[in-house]
């Protein structure tokens, strides 16, 4: 191995060598005419020169996509289920590190503004929807409409300059266009001011609004990039593997051979591409992606008897963050099917779901900063990453699109700091359930509650039914009442324990995942968490 990396950076170096020669004795003839004058680079210039080693060259770029500077602020994102989304109480959500709030305002319509009072800058988010509709500011009473208007300042008495405070655009919050469709909370991250007047089109699933259609959704907040997301989910390699006994078989792998059919390659709009054999060792035919940019990946199966969708948003937040927003359409040709599908409750299936997404969590999170470290280094994504099979092809696309065509990465705010966060220290934080998808979830925090209230009677119940048991033995009952009340406490007890291991599972993950059986002291561990 280590001679084959020496002669392809052998031959790497022969194929550079002219173009660099020719380019030092240019640079040498400017600055000797006085030309060109040195300058320092900047960190801004080291971070732009860093994103631009993570490519591939086997991938084409069209002409058009490299020449026109990417936007990431001009399309739409979703950011929450609607039945998620409270109808009286703001909520916040941080969008390419800008945090923004939303609120139904009077008439029900869905409202955004800047996360922020521009009074003393503290969250409006922490604020409550007044009376009127309007978003109240927490700290001093400052009070916004949908359009980012300031209608209250409460410190300062009528006649007083208050007219010419509620005025001035200091005491405006930037407001910024929403919509709901297909029961997603979609934001666009330019402030209506700045906003052109034609929007472009939402980034929907055709599929979704069949009327055979039914579809299970989730969301969660990942503890890696938006981009790691997105590559991992364009890998169908992985899946027998990595997710081993959970929606995949090792035995059912197969060599994985990609194709783009993309007639343009990589563009700005993204690229698509066909896996012919398909999963499951060609068991449901072809599977055909699509990946549309800047966070909609879609992999499509149909068969005779159904079709079935795969649709992944990455959403990112903050840089080594991103909200998942997961789909899984479902069109069945028969009735049955769709009837069996909707007996699940969603809080039952989220607890699936979530199993399934920390089945890798734990090694992409530490990926990702392997990768970076190697890249603060100078090495290209393509000299970390040794990919020689096809079954890569989309993860290289994606990477030659996010180099060549958006810029190296989100539009951050200036000032952020664009280093992924610190590793976390512990299973426990990668596997955190409660705080990345419960608390703001509708179905699972209700469900959680309602589980709590049940434990508590069932603790109540089993205590009862064991004292009447206690009595009815020492005052000669006939055994047959005293072995029911003693079956009672039993059941009552065991229902107990299997909600308490429900409980525990929205509010963290278990390990180790189901591709390899858990040590002694693993199952031991978990054992004693789940009936502590």
């Amino acid at each position: 191995t280590t001679r084959e990396t020496r002669r392809e950076v052998r031959a790497t170096t022969t194929r550079c060598a002219p173009a660099r020669d020719a380019t030092t004795r240019s640079m040498t003839r400017e600055r000797r005419a006085g030309a060109l004058a040195p300058a320092p680079m900047t960190r801004a210039d080291a971070a732009t020169r860093r994103r631009a080693l993570q490519t591939t060259e086997d991938t084409p770029v069209s002409a058009e996509a490299k020449a026109e500077a990417y936007d990431w602020r001009a399309h739409w994102y979703p950011v929450a289920y609607v039945a998620d989304v409270e109808k009286d109480a703001p909520l916040t959500f941080t969008l390419l590190g800008e945090p923004l709030v939303f609120w139904r305002d009077k008439s029900g319509e869905m409202r955004c503004v800047a996360d922020r009072c521009p009074h003393r800058l503290v969250p409006l988010s922490e604020g409550r929807v007044n009376e009127t509709g309007e978003l109240e500011c927490g700290y001093h009473g400052w009070t916004f409409t949908g359009e980012g208007k300031c209608t209250s300042i409460p410190q300062i008495e009528q006649g007083t300059g208050l007219e010419t405070a509620l005025k001035s655009p200091r005491s405006c919050v930037a407001a910024y266009p929403t919509k709901e469709a297909q029961g997603m909370l979609w934001v666009y991250p330019t402030s209506m001011d700045k906003a052109p007047a034609t929007l472009p089109d939402l980034p929907l699933i055709p599929e979704y609004d069949d009327p055979e259609c039914v579809c299970q959704d989730i969301f969660r907040d990942l503890p890696m990039d938006w981009a790691t997301l997105l590559e991992n989910v364009m890998d169908v390699s992985h899946v027998p593997f990595t997710h081993h006994n959970s929606v995949g078989k090792r035995e059912n792998a197969t060599p994985v051979n990609l194709e783009l059919t993309s007639a343009a390659g990589v563009t700005a709009n993204g690229f698509e591409g066909i896996w012919k054999e398909g999963p499951r060792k060609g068991k449901y035919g072809s599977q055909y992606t699509e990946f549309k940019a800047p966070t909609l990946m879609r992999h499509t199966l149909k068969t005779e008897a159904f079709t079935t969708l795969t649709v992944v948003y990455a959403v990112p937040t903050t840089p080594g963050r991103c909200r998942l927003m997961a789909r899984f359409p479902f069109i069945f040709k028969s009735a049955l099917p769709r009837f069996f599908f909707g007996l699940y409750p969603q809080w039952f299936s989220h607890t699936n779901q979530n199993a399934i997404l920390e089945d890798d969590q734990i090694f992409l999170h530490k990926q990702e900063r392997l990768i970076e470290v190697e890249q603060k280094e100078g090495k290209s994504y393509a000299q970390s990453c040794y990919m020689p099979t096809k079954a890569d092809v989309y993860v290289s696309a994606f990477r030659k699109w996010i180099v060549d065509v958006a810029g190296g990465g989100p539009a951050w705010p200036k000032g952020m700091p664009t280093d992924l966060p610190p590793q976390e220290t512990t299973r426990e934080a990668l596997l955190d359930r409660y705080h990345s998808h419960t608390i703001n979830c509708k179905s699972c925090a209700s469900a959680l509650a309602k589980i709590g209230k049940a434990r508590k009677a069932l603790r109540v119940l089993t205590f009862v039914a064991l004292a009447a048991a206690v009595a009815t033995f020492a005052r000669a009952v006939p055994l047959k009442y005293t072995i029911a009340l003693s079956v009672l406490s039993a059941a009552c007890a065991l229902v107990r324990e299997k909600l308490g291991a429900f409980a525990a599972k929205m509010k963290i993950g278990p390990y180790p995942p189901p591709r390899r059986p858990p040590s002694m002291m693993e199952a031991a561990l978990q054992q004693a968490r789940i009936a502590f």
